[in-house]
């Protein structure tokens, strides 16, 4: 059942109010949810913003000025869009609340026809806010690189859980990236900057990647692999990585276990690689599920930032735009070596341009 989330002060004041609302939400047919009403285990703050994520529609009273609130509200504003979101308030703070002056807030009063009359206004304004697509054009940012792994490692396994053999079929993993996550080696060197636990998702991610391929699924991959760097300017890491995935592609794998390394071999025969000598942002589609596009600053390791969009109509126009890459950067390689590309041979011409120059 679709949501309305609540957000106000948890106050003995509102509780008048909190009714109104949640009966103007059972009225559309929405579930009623308030963030100090979970009892589910977690950090509260994730809670609420899994709650935001996937309510239709967010109500927010800012009578008090509560700083709560109005984080919460921010919150709301970046993941859906300020359409998908009805400001109740008792009165109009154009000083305190001066950067949401200009939304709209249904203004009520504590007594009994105030509140009647908010109760008959909020159905209408609850449908509309909850109809609206504004929403299609905010993205949903998720901070820090070690939560888009987590994330992303998530979706991969949710595709999994409850899969037989071969039922991905189905199923295309789309990548635009220098390497992809599947060059991600246990035999990286261990790097001060890179915090173990987020090394530690790397390696989750690749592995989740690696079973939704045993499960039939494709991988497409745009690889933008680093080149022409000196010695000195290419990490350890990236060394390691770029051999691992040539070795990938001759048939060994660098895992120690025997179980592992047989399917790790298995999961790449799924798999089709372009070059493309032209950066381009980090891009990983899984399916029809969910698209994660990061971006980074520089030489970063990992991702600043990432848009993780789960709208099918903007899934969808970013599957074409990637199946568009694809073929041109696969055409532009047959184009200047004929018959196939040759993408193994210029995989390892860019590796050994990447280690061997001073």
């Amino acid at each position: 059942m679709s949501t309305c989330f609540a957000i106000m002060p948890f106050d003995a004041q509102f509780v008048a109010v909190d009714r109104v609302v949640e009966e103007a939400a059972i009225e559309c047919g929405l579930e009623y949810r308030r963030g100090d009403l979970s009892n589910g285990p977690g950090v509260v703050m994730q809670q609420i913003v899994h709650e935001i994520e996937g309510a239709a529609v967010v109500v927010a009273d800012v009578t008090t000025g509560n700083p709560n609130v109005f984080y919460e509200l921010g919150i709301a504003h970046q993941i859906k869009g300020a359409d998908r979101v009805v400001i109740i308030t008792q009165a109009i703070d154009g000083e305190k609340a001066f950067d949401i002056l200009h939304l709209r807030q249904e203004v009520y009063a504590l007594n009994r026809l105030a509140l009647a009359e908010l109760r008959k206004n909020l159905p209408d304004l609850l449908r509309r806010a909850a109809d609206s697509n504004a929403d299609k054009y905010t993205w949903n940012i998720i901070r820090g690189r070690k939560p888009r792994t987590l994330k992303l490692t998530q979706d991969l396994e949710r595709l999994v859980s409850a899969a037989e053999p071969r039922e991905l079929s189905h199923i295309t993993i789309r990548i635009v990236a220098s390497l992809s996550s599947l060059a991600i080696s246990e035999q990286e060197p261990a790097d001060p900057s890179v915090d173990p636990e987020y090394f530690k998702a790397l390696l989750a991610e690749r592995n989740a990647l690696r079973k939704v391929l045993l499960h039939g699924a494709r991988l497409k991959a745009v690889l933008n692999p680093p080149r022409r760097l000196t010695r000195a300017m290419l990490p350890e890491r990236l060394r390691v990585r770029y051999k691992r995935l040539i070795d990938l592609l001759e048939g060994r794998s660098d895992i120690s276990d025997p179980d592992a390394a047989a399917e790790d071999l298995a999961a790449v025969k799924n798999c089709e690689f372009a070059l493309s000598p032209v950066p381009m942002p980090n891009l990983f589609i899984i399916g029809s599920m969910a698209a994660y596009e990061g971006m980074k600053r520089g030489g970063a390791g990992g991702f600043e930032m990432t848009h993780c969009e789960k709208n099918v109509v903007e899934l969808g126009g970013l599957i074409l735009q990637f199946d568009e890459l694809f073929e041109d950067s696969r055409r532009e390689m047959v184009r200047a070596r004929p018959p196939d590309g040759q993408f193994l041979e210029q995989l390892r011409k860019h590796y050994l341009e990447a280690t061997l120059q001073e």
